[in-house]
Formats: C-alpha cells, structure tokens, sequence
C-alpha cells in the first residue's frame, strides 16, 4: 500500500471549504473528503507543533514523553530504551511500519525549526527541502512540493511506502499568498465572527497576538518586522472588524496556496499512474485562533481553535463505502497511527497510548473516545478536556494573558485559572460559565485529575493527584513560565512606552506575583 500523508501546519478545520466554510479555501481538499472519510472531532493530544508532532511520531502523551512545550527541558524527547535498543512496547510509529517493510519518508523542515531530531530520526528517509527556516527565512510550500515530487519521481510505482508532506505556510506570517486573496474573497464571505461588538468586549486584555496588542515586545518597532509581515500585514491594534478581515484574508489565502500544492502532489500521483490505489490523508499539527478568547493569528491557549484539527483519511477499498461521510465522535489525532498499522497488518506496539478508528473509515459503528485531554505548552500552560459538547480548561500558568470576565480574573472562581464553556451555545468561547455549572465542571476536573494520575503513576488513589503532578512535565515547566515568545518585563515597558492602561500594567504584574518563575535564558 501506498500512502500520502500531508500534514499542514496551524490548520483549523472550520476554514476549510471540505468543512462547510463559506469560502472556496479548498477545493483540492474537498475532492479528497468526497472520497474518503472526515472527522469533525479531532484533536491534538499536546500542542503547539513541537508536542504535536511529537506525539503523532510516538503515540504518546506529551505528559509520558517529556515533549509538552518549544523550550527548556519540556522540548526534549525522553526516549524510551537503554543505548541502542528501544523499548519496543513503546517504538516510534513511523519507526514501527519501516520495521515492518514500509518505506517511511519525510519531507519537512519541522525537524530543524524546532530541533526535534527525534522526529526526523523516526523515518528511514528525512528530506528538508530547504534551509530557508530562519526568522525571516520561511520555506515557500512549492519547494516543499518540488522535493516530495523528486522522491516520488524515483519510488512512486514502488510498493508499500508512507511519504510525509509538511507544508508550513498557513502559519503567519501569510508569505507568497496575494494572488490566492482575491480567488478567495471572490469565493464567499469570512467568517461572521468576530464582528465589532465581539472585538469591543476584548478591550482591556492583557498580552501579545490581542486585540488591544499584536506584536510581541521584541517585534514592536524592529526593522525586520514589516518585512516579515509586510504582504499580511498585522495590525498593531485590532481595532474593528475591517482588521479582523485583513487576518483572516491572508489566513484564507494562505489555505488556498497549500491546497494548490496539494493538487500537484496528486497530479503527480495521477502521472505515475497509482493515484487511485494510494491513500491520501490530510491533517494538521494544531491550528489558529482567530479572536477566540481574544487571541488573533497565534496558539496561545488550549481551546478548540489550537487544538482542534482536520483528519480527511482517503484509503481505496477501505473508505469506499463511507466516502463523503463524516465521524462526530471524538478521536486523538495521533489515532491515525494504530489506524494504519491495523490496515496494514503491522502489530501495534503495548504500550501506546493511541487507538484505532478503523470501523469508522468503513462507516461501521464506532464509539470513539469517551473525553479527550489536549495538553498545550507555548504563551500558557494548561490542559483542556472535551466532552460531548463541553470544553473545561485548567491553566497551569496564564502567562501575560489576562481577559477580564473570562480567564485569569480575580472575580472568577479559582482567579480565573479555570474556564468553562458550552460549545453548543457558545461556539466562540465568550462567556466563562465555571460558576454557573459547578457540576459539569466538577466532573471534567475529576475526569483530568484521573487521567492525570493514570498517566503519571500507577493508580489512582485520593491522595495521589497532588504527587501525580509532582511527575507532570508541564506543571514542571510552568516554574519557568510560557515565556519564550514574550517577556512580561519587556511587555510591561512596551505598555508604559504607548501610555497603556495601568490596570493592564497591574494585571502583568499581579500575574507574575502569583506565579514566581524559576531563573532560565528563556525569562
């Protein structure tokens, strides 16, 4: 079997045309949903990208692997074995198919971005495309498409192979996107929401990539800074829907871009005459809030908007009685893995943490996962659980964020550290219901303390989830604080620099009180 797996960075599936979004972002994309099978409850176990890619190369939590963050000790990869033999009830997943003859490739630069050698090191075949991964240096996704081409060229009509195609280009900053904008706009409207009203009640939150803030310290006034951004420019200021707009124009584009690449790949595909008998399979590593909790082009918070990501999985002769169908019930993305190791009779090893989905791609029944826990480890720290129509977030640390009425409020229950939301009535995320439902939010906490403790230790007992977080490397690295991107101090004299509120300065401050951070090169 032959299978294509493309893996787009910061893609959220609510923007996607083969989700039901208004705009045509996608057209390449719809035609492989229309064939095959989509999940409209998936998640990331950890995100952002380096825990996210992570965890789909392991099968792990991040709370398991030690990967729950970009920096420090919570990016490096605890790797399971003693000199040269791995544990094998814990393989890497890509590892495990090329130990059972599937050629394994990947074509990606993620490895380099984020020094996770432990990614690439899981593939027979690492090809980064370009060396282009700098600061201002972003890898265009045609040059991604050119190497993938040229692999293929040389192995496409080879049997049993898996090709991983990592496309960056979603993420900001939008490079390379203009002539996509206008394919786009022409297609349909964006999304209703944010309108002026929702971006008004953001007024007076605190941190960077926000509606009263967009640059981070170190990018307010710097010469690279227009260059960087200057095709999408990002707004020092949300300040109405029109600036909403101009970020999710350039974010739509950007899909639009990606999906074009995606049809080269296929046309390739189609040349070498095997498009029909390979497996196509479309994924992120997380996505992007779009004004959700007042957070604008960046994944700052475990919510749905970074944690919730597309799964289109096309396989000839396994989807092709549910092709169109879509699955409501909840999967972790890293599912995907045992999933293909079941199609392709590869055993799966003990001690993974990721179930397959087979019976749904067949359109069988299938119960999916009860709740699923997503950590998230970059701006904030925390974990979020999703049930049935219920998200319950506990920040471990907020970081410079700060939402009055919502989260990290003094007012609110728990200062804030805890938010609740029904999805159903409340889509967007904008009222923090943790004191009207202390039942809902009783059971969801109770729901991560156990899962905590399962995954730390070795039981539950009363007394372990206070010893269990004792062993979580999240909790861990929040003595350092999520401040890789942004530093507090510098934020704080960036706001009396523009004459900002001192309430919001109070809120930086009254945050990092409560939060004493460790000494690190990070702070």
């Amino acid at each position: 079997m032959r299978i294509l797996l493309i893996d787009i960075d910061s893609l959220r599936p609510d923007h996607l045309s083969a989700y039901g979004y208004d705009r045509a972002t996608s057209p390449t994309i719809d035609g492989i949903a229309d064939e095959g099978v989509r999940f409209d409850r998936c998640f990331v176990s950890d995100s952002p990208c380096l825990p996210s890619r992570t965890a789909l190369a392991t099968c792990r939590f991040g709370v398991k692997t030690g990967v729950v963050t970009h920096f420090g000790e919570g990016q490096w990869y605890d790797n399971p074995g003693s000199g040269h033999d791995v544990d094998p009830d814990r393989a890497m997943s890509f590892y495990q198919l090329a130990h059972e003859g599937v050629r394994t490739t990947s074509v990606s630069s993620f490895a380099e971005r984020h020094m996770a050698y432990h990614f690439s090191g899981a593939f027979q075949e690492s090809i980064q495309p370009t060396a282009e991964t700098g600061l201002l240096a972003v890898e265009d996704g045609a040059d991604v498409t050119d190497a993938a081409i040229t692999w293929l060229d040389a192995h496409a009509r080879e049997d049993d192979w898996l090709l991983h195609v990592n496309y960056w280009d979603v993420h900001h900053p939008y490079v390379g996107v203009d002539e996509y904008k206008d394919e786009v706009r022409e297609s349909g409207d964006p999304a209703p929401w944010p309108d002026d009203e929702a971006i008004e009640n953001q007024r007076g939150m605190t941190g960077t990539r926000t509606a009263d803030l967009w640059p981070n310290p170190e990018e307010y006034g710097a010469d690279w800074y227009e260059e960087k951004y200057g095709e999408s420019p990002m707004p020092e200021r949300i300040k109405g829907r029109e600036d909403a707009v101009q970020i999710v124009d350039g974010y739509d584009a950007a899909i639009r871009k990606v999906d074009h690449e995606v049809k080269r790949l296929l046309a390739e595909l189609e040349d070498a005459r095997i498009r029909e008998e390979t497996a196509v399979i479309v994924t992120g590593d997380h996505g992007e809030a779009l004004g959700e909790h007042g957070i604008y082009a960046e994944h700052s918070l475990p919510h749905p908007a970074c944690q919730r990501v597309p799964l289109i999985v096309s396989w000839p002769g396994v989807t092709d009685d549910a092709a169109g169908s879509t699955v409501d019930e909840h999967v972790y993305q890293f599912d995907l893995m045992p999933t293909i190791c079941e199609l392709l009779d590869v055993p799966q090893p003990a001690k993974w943490d990721a179930e397959a989905f087979t019976p749904a791609l067949r359109g069988e029944a299938f119960e999916g996962r009860d709740f699923v826990v997503s950590g998230h480890g970059i701006y904030t720290f925390g974990r979020a659980v999703y049930r049935d129509d219920w998200l319950y977030v506990r920040l471990l640390h907020p970081g410079v964020f700060h939402h009055p009425g919502l989260f990290n409020d003094p007012d609110l229950p728990n200062d804030g550290l805890e938010l609740l939301h029904d999805l159903s009535e409340d889509p967007h995320q904008t009222e923090n219901v943790i004191g009207e439902r202390p039942d809902v939010a009783a059971e969801l906490r109770s729901a991560l303390d156990r899962w905590l403790v399962e995954n730390t230790s070795d039981g539950w007992t009363e007394q372990r989830p206070v010893e269990a977080r004792g062993r979580d490397p999240l909790a861990k690295m929040a003595s350092y604080g999520p401040y890789l991107y942004v530093d507090p101090d510098d934020l704080v004299d960036l706001y009396q620099d523009l004459n900002r509120s001192d309430e919001q300065i109070k809120q930086i401050e009254r945050s990092l009180a409560q939060f004493p951070t460790a000494p690190t090169d990070k702070r």
